[in-house]
């Protein structure tokens, strides 16, 4: 089958509920060539009702609990990573602020998108220190969400490295309401003495007893 209609598109994205996908994702479900999906998604997006966030990736604007932060696995592809520094801070309500911006890490290359649904920065850590994140939900929608502690110290390391492409964890209060026990023990995984040093200076280094 060459083409489908507008409606018959639509039809699809709902009933598979494809919340950001590719332009291969609906190939393959509507059986069309690549030139009749490319097409169509124009058409949609003429109308808002997906929008393009990325070469060959599209958010479906239909789905209105859709959570910008989802975005980030089909922008960092095919590297590994996840939502983590002051947009991991935030969600967990460690910080009060919530960034303009949603901040996510990769083992590929540092970007930046600026799209419909939001903007992001992707900033690159090396594969070996991309642990200490799970799967969160948000409404109907999944996203890799690094842990509190996890996502201080991935900002902290980023801040400390030479030409550092971010500033040192911040916050109004100076006070970091985290498991001090746990950001320790994550802190030895990084084997890094700078990012230990800082922890001693802000006095959140809890070695085992």
């Amino acid at each position: 089958m060459s083409s489908k209609s507008a409606a018959d598109i639509i039809q699809l994205l709902q009933e598979h509920r494809l919340r950001v996908f590719r332009t291969s994702d609906l190939i393959t479900l509507a059986g069309i060539s690549a030139g009749a999906a490319a097409q169509a998604l124009r058409r949609l997006a003429d109308n808002k009702l997906v929008v393009s966030i990325k070469r060959e990736v599209w958010a479906n604007l239909m789905r209105e609990d859709l959570n910008p932060m989802e975005a980030v696995p089909h922008l960092i592809a095919p590297w590994p990573g996840y939502v983590s520094l002051y947009s991991a801070l935030s969600h967990h309500g460690i910080i009060d602020e919530v960034p303009q911006t949603i901040y996510a890490v990769s083992a590929g290359r540092p970007a930046r998108y600026a799209t419909i649904i939001g903007n992001f920065q992707i900033h690159h850590l090396p594969d070996k220190f991309l642990w200490g994140f799970q799967m969160a939900r948000s409404g109907q929608g999944l996203f890799p969400l690094a842990e509190p502690e996890k996502a201080f110290l991935d900002l902290a390391y980023l801040g400390v490295i030479p030409r550092s492409p971010v500033g040192m964890p911040y916050k109004r209060n100076h006070h970091w309401d985290l498991d001090k026990k746990k950001l320790t023990a994550y802190a030895l995984r990084f084997k890094f003495p700078p990012l230990n040093k800082y922890l001693k200076s802000q006095r959140l280094w809890q070695p085992p007893a």
